[in-house]
Order: structure tokens, then sequence, then C-alpha cells
């Protein structure tokens, strides 16, 4: 029986095939959840061509902006959002906001932000987010105000106040880590010291601690840094270390879990997905005391439960995952 499609769409001419957009969205979300905004941009500014997408999406999308540093169509899409009063209306508008002061837009921020806080309108566990963020804009304003003009940063120059122990925790973790990923590939000679502080420090997340140790690693630092995740402790030395999916471990987990699944490619993909973004969040660690056979069996297991099959999915190994993609979670990732 020949298989019966949906009706072709069109535009402008151009004929889009049934699943196409869906599928431009598909990759799109996948891409930021591995962190790859720059694609997930591409898939889902292709997808709005073609369609008025969900609230979901167009977060995402936002999101994504932000991330590659595009402030201009982030601050439309997040003000396109605010219209709709999205379900996660105030975790857009902390986005929004940051945008806006990415923008300089310092005046409005403070407008923005007083109202709400004057209006009594802000869920109780986000008003220390906007009196954080009110607090930033006024410092950040300040001292764009009386740097001399001659004295302004260039664009190839870093911003050391932003990395400060004391400015930087007070930024959410996305905004830290999107710092960061930014300053790939610059002389760290200036905020070398201010990276370490940040690595040594108890409440920086793990996954932003690896996000500053790769940096030194980039870099080829020689020094000693001592670095905390999940129970454990290390002196490290960045230039010695090699990439979190080059290790000789990781790289025997990808290939043990790729020997058992090669006839489940689906299974595969999100085993090693797992396994990928989770030697990242406990880098330099690598699941710390367990072998690669262990490792590898727990993964299987792991994404075998999640699946709906019946497999052995307990023990201190499989509490250790749970404890990452919790890190994850905690992040909407």
């Amino acid at each position: 029986m020949r298989k019966k499609y949906g009706k072709l769409q069109t535009k402008e001419n151009i004929i889009v095939f049934p699943g196409m957009v869906d599928r431009l969205i598909s990759e799109g979300l996948k891409h930021a959840e591995d962190f790859q905004y720059d694609l997930a941009v591409d898939s889902i500014r292709q997808a709005l061509t073609y369609i008025e997408a969900d609230e979901q999406t167009l977060g995402v999308y936002a999101y994504s902006l932000y991330e590659v540093r595009e402030y201009e169509e982030a601050c439309a899409i997040c003000e396109e959002l605010l219209k709709l009063g999205p379900t996660y209306y105030f975790e857009t508008m902390e986005l929004y906001v940051t945008v806006l002061m990415e923008l300089r837009r310092f005046g409005e921020v403070k407008e923005i932000v007083e109202s709400l806080l004057e209006e009594g309108v802000i869920p109780p566990e986000k008003i220390e987010n906007f009196e954080q963020l009110l607090e930033l804009n006024s410092r950040v304003s300040k001292q764009k105000e009386h740097l001399p003009l001659e004295d302004a940063p260039h664009n190839n120059q870093i911003d050391a106040t932003y990395f400060q122990l004391e400015t930087f925790s007070q930024f959410s973790e996305d905004k830290q880590q999107q710092l960061l990923v930014e300053l790939d590939g610059e002389d760290l000679t200036s905020i070398e010291n201010d990276l370490v502080t940040l690595i040594e420090d108890q409440l920086i997340s793990p996954i932003t601690k690896s996000f500053a140790l790769l940096l030194m690693v980039h870099q080829g630092i020689n020094r000693t840094v001592t670095i905390e995740k999940l129970g454990h402790q290390a002196e490290v030395t960045p230039n010695s270390l090699p990439e979190p999916s080059q290790s000789s471990k990781v790289e025997a987990v990808l290939h043990l879990t790729g020997e058992e699944l090669v006839q489940n490619p689906t299974k595969l993909e999100m085993v090693h997905d797992l396994i990928i973004r989770h030697s990242f969040a406990t880098y330099p660690f690598e699941w710390f005391s367990f072998n690669e056979k262990e490792v590898a069996e727990a993964y299987i297991c792991y994404v075998g439960a999640m699946l709906g099959e019946d497999v052995p999915n307990v023990g201190e190994l499989n509490d250790l995952i749970v404890k990452i993609d919790v890190l994850f979670e905690m992040r909407g990732l």
C-alpha cells in the first residue's frame, strides 16, 4: 500500500516537506542541551521561517541567541515571549533583564526590576535573584559611566571585574558559564588568579568549575590548582590534563559501550551523550574510583532503566550518576 503523506507546505514557492520543521526544532533543542548554541540558533532560525514556534522553542531560541551574543535579536524574542505571558514568565524576565544589561540599557533594567519589586509580584524564591540583578546593574552602570572613553576596554580585552568572586557569584550559573566560554582563546594572564579562586571556591558549581579549568588547560597554565567535586578533592596542574572527552578512561568507556550496543544505535547515542556530558561535569576526576567496565555497564543500565527496561539500576555508581544528572537538571539541561 502506498504510504500517505500530509499535504506539502510551501513558503515563497519553496516546498517544505513533512517533518522537516519538526526535525529542525528537535535538532535545535538538542544542540542547546549539548551547549552547541550556535547550531541551536541555526536550526531554530530556519524553522521559524516556516512556522510560529511554541513557547518552549522561543525560550530556547532566546537563550541560545544570548549565549552567542546576538543580544538585539535575543531582546526582541524575549519581548515577544513576555507579551505572550509565558509559563516561565519570571525566568524569561531574568533573561530579558540580563540581555538589556549587555545592551547597556541600564536605565530600563533599573525601571523594570524596581517596578517588579515594588509591586510585590515576584515569587519569593526569585526575589533574591532580581535584587542581585538590580545591584549588579547599578555597579556595572557606574563603572561604565565613570570609565574615561580613552580607557574603555577594547573588544579583545577582558573585563576582569566580571571574574572577581564577589561579582561572578551573583550571576546565574548559565551566565557564569557563558562568560567563561567567551574567554576561550584569550590571554588569561590578567584573570588567572581569579579563575583559580573560582575553581577552588566551594560554592561554584562543578560544571562551572569544569569550564574554568578547561580554559586553563587550553592556555597550558602550569600551576597547582585544588579542585573539589562531589566530595572528592585533588590537586591538579592544568597543562598536564587532557580534554574531558579525550582521557584514556573516557575513551575506554565509550569504546566498551560502543561494542555492547552496536546493534542498538538509538540507545548507544543516549549512552554516549550522557557519558560525554557527565565526564565534563566530573572533570578531571573521571568517575573517581570506578573502573572502565563498571562505568560502561552502569551507564548502559541507567539508560536502559530510562527506556523502561528491566535492568539492575542500584548501587554506589548508579547513585553517583544520578547526582551528576541532577547537576544538569538544576541547570535546566
